[in-house]
């Protein structure tokens, strides 16, 4: 049983374990305001942070390729066409740079820390790469459902990503129809975001597949669109039920059955608290999570008030991931962290490049964070952070983030070691970015 903390137990310790786990640190003020304050009080500011108006976009909308992807029809040479896709993908590749940079933004001055940290949980959950899916529009979309259903209901953000386009894409679900079911979808919703292996069979898979046929992407607002002459509407059996299932249905039938509760909560507390919760702990959380029909509000609620969620076993039990490692720094520290090319380059020499997951899985986490490349090059950034970042140019180049080769990587890639002295006597260089 998940024992709430004792009252006497809630201190600005509390409070700065709570604040690094549930969101990206917070700067000491905050705790003290945390600590004084008591936990049920912070927990529910965390819960329910007072409306802000959204952010801004973070790309391109549509519309404004459309000029370049008419330079590319309308070439009438190879050398034209050519060049005419370069200007395109350089200008994608733009967009997705931004994109990073954005968000990146975000997760450092939003006001609603824990919204953020699950939209990062969500979007390694239902993990889409941009290598695949090459439209910032179709990623920013899918970022902002992460976004907004981020504390809502598991059932009903299942079900928005089985319409995002994004994912329609990364899966092939787009192009799925009656005569040929695509089952790439219907494996992973199982597999990867709701049940785990073992708990269904290859059948389940091909029923299933039927059921979300017709899912369609409408090339001038990349929106879904049903098309239900595509849709196979015969009777399928899935899980042991039998009917005209729909993939909203499929969904249904999948959010019934014990192991999606089981396996969802052990995901969560996996990447809030530590790895291998006993059994019987992750029994109690699930029950409490399907007694409230999947919502999520009432689970971390239970999660970030629990006796467990502070006990010496969780305070260092995780590494941080490059995003919380990058993030907290700016967050916590108020130190100006890099942009642009330099951002894309130190997230990839650390092993996490939002938008850009390694596959359908996601980012294997936890100690996978750290060899011996990646924790000297965190030691590096660390004493580069705090001594001020100076990055004498930022290449432009058509490749995309993820395949940029040694020629375009910007300069902070030849991090040199900064002496602890030199770092003592480094003006204060806190200004926010």
């Amino acid at each position: 049983m998940a024992r709430q903390l004792k009252k006497a137990d809630w201190d600005i310790g509390a409070a700065a374990h709570l604040g690094g786990r549930a969101g990206f640190g917070e700067p000491p003020d905050k705790l003290d305001r945390w600590a004084a304050q008591g936990l049920e009080a912070t927990v529910q500011e965390l819960l329910h942070p007072e409306s802000a108006p959204p952010p801004p976009p973070g790309c391109a909308v549509p519309a404004q390729f459309a000029s370049l992807r008419g330079r590319v029809k309308r070439a009438t040479s190879a050398e034209e066409k050519q060049g005419a896709n370069r200007a395109l993908q350089q200008a994608v590749n733009e967009q997705l740079f931004n994109l990073v940079s954005w968000w990146t933004e975000q997760m450092v001055t939003s006001q609603a820390p824990l919204v953020e940290k699950m939209t990062l949980f969500w979007h390694g959950h239902f993990a889409t790469s941009a290598e695949k899916v090459r439209s910032p529009y179709k990623l920013w979309q899918q970022n902002e459902t992460f976004r907004s259903q981020a504390l809502g209901n598991f059932g009903t953000l299942t079900k928005a990503i089985s319409r995002d386009p994004a994912m329609m894409v990364y899966l092939d679900l787009a192009s799925s129809k009656a005569e040929h079911p695509n089952e790439n979808f219907a494996r992973e919703v199982m597999e990867l975001f709701t049940l785990s292996e073992g708990n269904y069979t290859e059948n389940d898979i091909k029923e299933s597949a039927r059921a979300f046929t017709g899912y369609r992407i409408d090339p001038a607002t990349e929106q879904f669109r049903f098309a239900p002459r595509q849709f196979d509407a015969g009777s399928k059996a899935f899980l042991k039920e039998t009917g005209n299932w729909t993939g909203d249905q499929i969904i249904d039938i999948i959010l019934k059955q014990p192991s999606c509760a089981r396996f969802i909560t052990a995901k969560i507390w996996k990447f809030f608290v530590y790895d291998e919760p006993k059994p019987e702990l992750i029994d109690d959380l699930a029950g409490i999570f399907r007694r409230y029909h999947y919502e999520i509000r009432p689970l971390l609620e239970t999660i970030f008030s629990s006796e467990e969620f502070y006990s010496e076993r969780a305070r260092n039990a995780i590494v941080k991931s490059p995003v919380q490692y990058l993030v907290q720094a700016g967050r916590t520290l108020n130190v100006q962290i890099p942009t642009g090319r330099t951002l894309i380059n130190v997230y990839r020499q650390m092993g996490q490049l939002p938008f850009y997951p390694p596959n359908v899985k996601g980012w294997d986490g936890g100690k996978s964070w750290i060899n011996t490349a990646t924790l000297g090059y965190r030691y590096q950034l660390a004493r580069q952070l705090v001594a001020g970042m100076t990055v004498r140019n930022e290449p432009r180049s058509a490749a995309s983030p993820q395949t940029m080769n040694a020629a375009d990587q910007p300069d902070i890639i030849h991090l040199a070691p900064i002496p602890i002295e030199k770092l003592a006597t480094e003006q204060d260089r806190s200004n926010p970015p």
